[in-house]
């Protein structure tokens, strides 16, 4: 609660607050230090809070040592690793041996839980002779331990177990309390190699060396409430388990009745560290209530009913176990199934943990870049914003000459639908020419060259063209005065068999003609081209005519398909033709 209310009151203050309100007591390394455990996020909001308003009372390199300690009880090596390298390259901690071999063992901790081992071994070198130097054996033993675990993780059992020897003759007759519960530590990590091995005589052996060990520290004081009764638990299981392995029952069970003895052996999760010796003495009715009583105390205890975690998995797995003995297989594989799919979540977090980790690392690096940068950027001003003239110099250039482009463009599309037009009106009189009524026909060009005694009229020149058409042409030019005519094309089924059957025109010559006298590389292309025509057409006639609307009664399926259309046959948009037709007119008119 005190740090909460002391975040609090960081946050709310800000700028303003006055130090001298802050307890002394409460900011210091030793305090944060005893509650990290509890609530290591909130002390690193705390830690945040501390070195963005410069709180007085912790030095940056104890910052990042407590930074470095609330990321190793989250499990996050990577960010633990980062922040004690930091603090290592301090001078602060660098100049002074006590405070560099703490950091060491910090860092030579995380570096075994990653299985960087070549780093682990060059910081492990340099923690040593540190130690020996300052004559703490106690560390050098650490050093050796951290090895140990190191190669039990690469399954080198013979040398692990080397380092752990070396490390506990160094400590093995120390009266210091929390030196001897390392040195416990390391008895079971020994337990555990010879365990894997299956050499349970020399597990025995060790065994009965941390027995003696815990019988020791019981009489001295120091140890907090409940320790050495935890220890005694621990210690019995055990041995009842490798007793049983040995082939040694009345061991086995004498060291079983002493850990029902033990207070441990009455909380829920103090009993269960029984359950292998159970297992393996077949006793799987007690397993399955010992196993039930855990896991309703797992998922209603401090762990925030997160189930997602390898304990849970084991409580899993020894339910399957005790039902596979039981021949009870239904409920077996039930279990068994729900254990595969509790790994597989499990490991699908660990990489998202990961990834986040990694991620996490990635924002404080840009932070300590922007900060590390801060001063140059000051720098920079006046040269930014020279370049801001610069650029806005350029992009006046840039708008101008864009307003120049657009000026040229809008001309060249005053142009374009002059000759749109001009050869929609050639068409037309190609058409009446071609398909309409001769005697007409004849009058209307005597007419013309009446009027017209130079020769220039476009019925004229139109006629002088169609005495030159061919067959073919004149076929292709009666279909598409047809298709025109009767508006064939706004059919949403008319194709190329209704323009076949209407031109007589062969199938295998109807693409060749549609290119050659249409410039279209299909029916679908021409189809398009003379609604784009029409369209053009009702645009004109109907200027009040929304461009959807045109779109609909031109026959296109949407208002995408009749600007595409649209824009490759005129090669522009519909609002720029209706624009520069606008223009074209109003310059006409001038």
């Amino acid at each position: 609660m005190k740090i909460i209310c002391l975040f609090l009151f960081l946050l709310g203050v800000g700028q303003c607050w006055a130090v001298s309100e802050v307890p002394d007591s409460v900011i210091s390394f030793e305090y944060i230090q005893r509650i990290h455990l509890q609530e290591p996020n909130q002390t690193l909001q705390l830690l945040d809070s501390i070195e963005e308003h410069h709180v007085p009372g912790l030095q940056p390199f104890e910052i990042d040592m407590l930074r470095s300690m609330c990321y190793e009880v989250r499990g996050e090596y990577l960010l633990e690793e980062r922040f004690a390298r930091k603090a290592l390259a301090q001078d602060s901690i660098r100049l002074v041996p006590m405070r560099k071999l703490r950091v060491l063992a910090m860092l030579l901790t995380t570096l075994v839980e990653q299985g960087k081992n070549e780093d682990a071994i060059r910081f492990g070198k340099q923690m040593m002779e540190l130690a020996r130097q300052l004559d703490r054996p106690d560390k050098e033993a650490s050093v050796y331990f951290n090895l140990g675990r190191m190669h039990r993780n690469m399954e080198r059992r013979d040398e692990a177990l080397t380092f752990y020897r070396k490390g506990i003759s160094l400590i093995e007759d120390t009266k210091n309390v929390s030196v001897m519960a390392r040195l416990s530590t390391a008895y079971g990590g020994m337990m555990g190699i010879f365990i894997d091995s299956g050499n349970y005589e020399e597990a025995i052996k060790i065994g009965k060396l941390r027995e003696a060990l815990i019988r020791r520290m019981s009489k001295m004081s120091g140890p907090p409430a409940g320790y050495i009764d935890q220890q005694y638990g621990y210690c019995y299981s055990k041995m009842a388990y490798i007793f049983l392995q040995a082939g040694k029952k009345e061991e086995a069970a004498e060291y079983y009745n002493r850990f029902e003895q033990t207070e441990m052996s009455k909380s829920p999760f103090g009993a269960s560290e029984i359950v292998p010796y159970l297992l393996e003495m077949r006793r799987y009715e007690e397993v399955l209530r010992l196993n039930t009583v855990d896991m309703l105390a797992y998922r209603q205890g401090g762990n925030g009913n997160d189930t997602l975690n390898y304990n849970y998995s084991v409580i899993l797995d020894r339910f399957a176990q005790a039902y596979r003995g039981l021949k009870l297989y239904e409920k077996a594989d039930a279990y068994q199934q729900r254990l595969t799919v509790l790994l597989d979540s499990i490991y699908s977090r660990e990489q998202a943990s990961r990834a986040h980790e990694y991620a996490t690392v990635f924002r404080l690096h840009e932070k300590e870049l922007q900060l590390a940068n801060t001063q140059v950027e000051v720098q920079k001003r006046n040269f930014l914003m020279g370049g801001l003239c610069c650029l806005l110099f350029f992009l006046v250039i840039f708008l101008v000459i864009t307003c120049r482009n657009l000026t040229i463009t809008r001309r060249k599309n005053r142009i374009v639908v002059k000759q749109i037009e001009e050869l929609l009106a050639q068409r037309e009189e190609l058409h009446k020419v071609c398909c309409g009524n001769p005697e007409a026909l004849l009058d209307e060009k005597g007419k013309n060259q009446e009027s017209q005694p130079d020769g220039t009229g476009i019925s004229d020149s139109v006629s002088d063209c169609a005495d030159n058409i061919s067959m073919e042409n004149r076929r292709f030019l009666r279909m598409e005065y047809a298709v025109v005519k009767d508006k064939l094309f706004l059919q949403p089924d008319f194709g190329r068999d209704e323009l076949i059957s209407l031109s007589n025109i062969n199938k295998n010559d109807l693409p060749r003609n549609l290119r050659k006298y249409a410039n279209a590389d299909n029916v679908s292309s021409y189809l398009n081209r003379l609604r784009v025509e029409y369209a053009i057409k009702l645009m004109k006639e109907k200027p009040n005519l929304s461009f959807d609307a045109i779109a609909k009664e031109a026959s296109f399926n949407s208002h995408s398909t009749f600007y595409r259309a649209f824009y490759k046959v005129c090669g522009m948009t519909p609002a720029q033709y209706m624009k520069a037709f606008g223009k074209e007119n109003d310059s006409q008119f001038e």
